[in-house]
């Protein structure tokens, strides 16, 4: 049951970022949103490092199994999204960037939702603990991107 209340928790979060993303949008002469796109692609990049991580101690451990695999391919498609949305963040591809960045972003989340899911399963939470704190900054940082979108950079948040 507390499982189901985290994952709730985790979820309901992941849906209201996701909503700041939908409203908040990019603008490259907008200091403040350029800002959110630098702190959004340092933030996949540093989940995608913890990612990486985490699926070299399982595989080390010989775990590598459907949930493993499953994750890996959803974090990694959702970084190839981040990355290819983000090159289309100019002129006319610019709302198309946007919506790419967006979901990209999203399938990385709910991709680090099942890669811990399968972490605690497996018993192996203590050996992916540094992993596992890099993915938690870089979904920081992704939020702080997305709220830099919304409010500015200078808002105090």
């Amino acid at each position: 049951m507390q499982n189901r209340s985290r994952f709730l928790a985790i979820s309901l979060v992941v849906f209201l970022s996701l909503g700041i993303f939908a409203v908040a949008g990019y603008a490259a002469e907008d200091p403040a949103m350029q800002a959110g796109k630098t702190a959004i692609m340092e933030g996949a990049q540093k989940m995608m490092d913890g990612n990486k991580q985490i699926m070299a101690i399982a595989a080390q451990k010989g775990m590598k199994d459907a949930d493993f695999t499953a994750a890996e391919k959803m974090m990694t498609d959702g970084y190839a999204m981040v990355t290819k949305g983000e090159s289309m963040m100019t002129g006319s591809t610019m709302d198309e960037g946007k919506k790419m960045v967006g979901k990209g972003t999203k399938m990385m989340m709910d991709a680090q939702i099942m890669t811990t899911a399968a972490v605690n399963k497996k018993g192996i939470s203590s050996d992916c603990a540094n992993a596992m704190s890099l993915c938690g900054y870089g979904e920081y940082k992704i939020k702080e991107g997305g709220l830099d979108w919304f409010f500015g950079a200078a808002s105090g948040y």
